[in-house]
Formats: structure tokens, C-alpha cells, sequence
């Protein structure tokens, strides 16, 4: 079975799941977001495992986009399983994900956001904190059977004080392309 092939036939203690679709598109959003980490969820019930950890985004809370909702589907399934304990993890925004916008500023393009930029408030967080805090999951009591929200350090700011923040540092004049919300 894909199953066997994709995890042998070894259970496991503790599952990780950080499935996410590439582009956020509907059907990538279903096929990966939802159906391939409940089917991950699937094989780990079958072979008794007794905790998973769900990598998700803090950006659920308030869905509008199809890779949210079908987030949230698949958590609401993970919460009603009754046979193994969960940790769900959303972070905000990475650091990494600001790293291409700073890229395109320092060449003279725009900082692009959805919008006007003050749809969301985040305090973006390093990959290494993250990956502390889902280990630390897996390990601490008070974190099972939860939905826990993090961030970095420091005060959240919106797309556009981030913007402002990366011109102002750059010492630039700032030019910002505003998407809308309704083209996702």
C-alpha cells in the first residue's frame, strides 16, 4: 500500500505534519492542506500513534482564502479524533517569507501586500524558534490537545508598517503594491 511504502510498517510514537500547498491554489489547498495530512493522520491512527503535531497559520482565525478553510477542516478532524492526542501549531509569518520582499525593495521594486496592508497584524518568527516550540509540544503536557498561536519577539506590526519599517531602513521612498484581497 502507499501507506507501507511512504512510512513502512513500523508505528510511531509522535507524528510532525508540516504539509502545506506550493501555490494556495483551491485544488492544491484540498489535495495537500486537507486530504494528504488526513491521510497522514489516517496511517498514524492505524498504527497507534499517540501524538500529533500539526504545522498550520496563525491566519485560519480568520479565514477568507481556500488554503485557510481547508486548514481548518483538517484541524476540526485532528480535534474530533478521540484516539490521539494533537498539537496544533500556528505561527505567523516566517522571517524567510520577508526575505524576498527585502530582496525586491533593495532592487527598486515594490513591497507587495494584500489589501491595504492592515488586514493583519503578525510578529514574524525564525524557523529555529519554531521548530523549538513544536519539539517542546511534543514534550510538555500543558501544550496537548491545543491550538497555540505564536509569534516572535516584539510588538505585531501589519504589512504596511513592515513596508514602511523595510523603506525607512533602506532609506528609500517607499512604493507599495496593494493586491486584492478578492484576487485570491
Amino acid at each position: 500500500s502507499i501507506a507501507t511504502e511512504a512510512f513502512g510498517s513500523e508505528g510511531f510514537d509522535v507524528v510532525v505534519s508540516c504539509l502545506a500547498s506550493r501555490t494556495g491554489g483551491i485544488k492544491d489547498s484540498w489535495d495537500i492542506d486537507y486530504q494528504a495530512t488526513k491521510n497522514v493522520l489516517d496511517v498514524a491512527r492505524e498504527r497507534g500513534t499517540k501524538h500529533f503535531v500539526l504545522l498550520s497559520a496563525i491566519c485560519v482565525q480568520k479565514p477568507l482564502l481556500t488554503f485557510q478553510k481547508a486548514k481548518l477542516k483538517f484541524e476540526e478532524e485532528l480535534q474530533n479524533a478521540g484516539d490521539i492526542s494533537y498539537s496544533i501549531i500556528r505561527p505567523t509569518a516566517f522571517f524567510k517569507s520577508l526575505a524576498g520582499q527585502v530582496e525586491v525593495v533593495q532592487k527598486g521594486g515594490p513591497y507587495v501586500m494584500f489589501g491595504d496592508g492592515q488586514l493583519a497584524s503578525c510578529k514574524p518568527i525564525s524557523e529555529s524558534d519554531l521548530a523549538k516550540y513544536m519539539a517542546d509540544s511534543i514534550r510538555e503536557p500543558e501544550m496537548t490537545n491545543k491550538v497555540l498561536p505564536i509569534g516572535g519577539p516584539g510588538e505585531a506590526m501589519s504589512a504596511l508598517q513592515q513596508g514602511t519599517m523595510l523603506f525607512e531602513l533602506l532609506e528609500m521612498e517607499p512604493k507599495f503594491v496593494k493586491v486584492p484581497i478578492e484576487i485570491m
